[in-house]
């Protein structure tokens, strides 16, 4: 999801780093933070139902922003920035579209809602590589998640629908044009 952000907002990747949940990511943000124009950092972290605003002021502790460092609190969590293209997101897993919640950015917990809506694919495969009997994430949920974002998600469809998805686009564009006065 975050390569395909990154790509529509036109800018060009030199490495994506992926930390296996939000502790790990946790842990580097305060040295990304202080990073130079000539190395800037965007990171997406899920806010975990937190307050995005409380959860920014904790990981960042500084109120000096650094204009080549984007921290942006995914809100509740990226699946619902996929869930909100309801059209590819139920093309691609095989769903009624009238199933995919219209305001996935109020629901409480947005994995188990994709696990959910998944486990009712018409799809066997989609249920099996995503959702195990009892529920949670299948063998391949990782990979059929980023494939549908790398593939058939639309990002300005979702942002229509995802306020939080769309003030991080402003934001990305916003550093895009510190980085091109550099």
């Amino acid at each position: 999801m975050a390569k395909k952000i990154i790509k529509h907002s036109g800018f060009s990747l030199a490495r994506i780093v992926t930390k296996n949940g939000s502790g790990n990511i946790d842990k580097l943000i305060q040295s990304l933070s202080r990073t130079s124009p000539s190395n800037p950092w965007v990171v997406f972290r899920d806010s975990d139902a937190k307050c995005p605003v409380e959860l920014r002021r904790h990981l960042t502790k500084s109120d000096t922003a650094n204009p080549a460092f984007l921290l942006r609190i995914v809100h509740p969590m990226t699946e619902g920035w996929l869930m909100a293209d309801p059209q590819s997101f139920s093309q691609y897993f095989k769903i009624a579209a009238k199933t995919v919640p219209v305001d996935t950015e109020l629901l409480p917990h947005a994995k188990r809602t994709l696990l959910a809506l998944c486990s009712k694919s018409r799809n066997r495969d989609i249920r099996s590589d995503l959702v195990h009997p009892d529920g949670s994430a299948g063998p391949l949920y990782v990979s059929q998640i980023n494939k549908f974002a790398e593939d058939y998600w639309d990002v300005a469809a979702a942002a229509q629908n995802s306020p939080s998805l769309h003030r991080a686009l402003v934001r990305l564009e916003e550093l895009r044009s510190f980085l091109l006065t550099q």
